[in-house]
């Protein structure tokens, strides 16, 4: 088995606030790169098993912590950007760490890994600049809303009147009641649509970087960025070969139990993206990487992996 060499490492963000803090698992003869975005209200550390697998599969696996998040929590956790805009930010971030992976790795080709709000944010990327990568895997993806564009008017308005870093009980009642169920319930609870895995659930719990409030600023942008992801006009600049992957659990509470992967997968068809692969996996709920029987998402994933290259 090739050595894999794990490497931590920080430099600016783009949102000229701090140090991004990101991660890398190494193998001895990459064969790829390939980045994951994580979700809301986590880090790249919750990654360590999938960065190892991967890495063990022959693939240079590259990730930040978003801004406002885990080490790149920049004084603001829970806001991306004390001058707004955050959701272009991590954007950008993501990109300029796929230019450091190139760097590092020339000629590799690159894929993109994005779970939960990193599936938002892996979407937007590849609409945007999909010409540079290899293949786009979407784990977990979120519901699109009708009511998302409108609702980021309203934390918008609210962190206006109130401040970036403000946090909005108000919101954070509206923003929990589809997941995480009775707000006053323990958090072992509240947390039980994440997995199956109690202890997966526990580690989520104890983590200090983990489970954090989102500001209305931060929540203002990040429903923009599933407006963006769930409209009509999303796809549309997705390569029309590139291969994509849509995987998610059946028991997926905040992906609608199937219907979300469903309607990103009819978007990119009905854009022409002919290479499509959905994965809906029985007895699993929303971190498909991180169930009690994570075996079937790993075969997938590294089965699509091999059709990239």
């Amino acid at each position: 088995m090739e050595e894999i060499r794990q490497r931590e490492f920080t430099r600016p963000s783009l949102n000229g606030e701090g140090e991004l803090f990101s991660r890398a698992w190494i193998p001895e003869r990459p064969r790829a790169v390939v980045q994951i975005a994580h979700g809301m209200c986590e880090h790249s550390g919750r990654y360590q098993r999938v960065g190892t697998m991967l890495a063990g599969a022959g693939y240079a696996v590259y990730m930040n912590d978003h801004c406002g998040h885990g080490r790149s929590a920049m004084g603001h956790p829970g806001t991306f950007s004390l001058q707004g805009h955050g959701f272009d930010f991590i954007l950008g971030d993501m990109k300029t760490l796929f230019d450091l992976a190139r760097e590092e790795h020339p000629g590799l080709p690159k894929i993109l890994i994005g779970h939960s709000m990193g599936s938002i944010l892996a979407g937007i990327y590849a609409d945007r600049w999909g010409r540079d990568l290899r293949g786009l895997a979407l784990l977990g993806t979120p519901s699109p809303s009708r009511a998302a564009a409108s609702g980021a008017r309203l934390a918008g308005a609210i962190s206006r009147r109130k401040g970036q870093t403000y946090v909005s009980p108000f919101l954070q009642r509206i923003a929990g009641g589809a997941t995480n169920g009775c707000p006053g319930a323990p958090a072992m609870e509240r947390k039980q649509w994440l997995t199956h895995d109690q202890e997966v659930i526990r580690a989520y719990v104890e983590d200090p970087l983990c489970g954090f409030e989102f500001s209305a600023s931060a929540m203002a942008e990040l429903v923009a960025g599933l407006a963006e992801f769930g409209s009509e006009n999303w796809g549309a600049g997705v390569p029309k070969g590139l291969p994509v992957l849509i995987m998610a659990g059946q028991e997926d509470r905040g992906g609608g139990f199937g219907k979300a992967p469903r309607y990103y997968a009819r978007q990119l068809r009905a854009h022409g993206v002919r290479n499509v692969t959905m994965k809906i996996l029985p007895h699993a709920r929303h971190e498909v990487l991180n169930e009690t029987n994570h075996v079937p998402a790993d075969r997938a994933l590294l089965e699509w992996l091999e059709t990239c290259l």
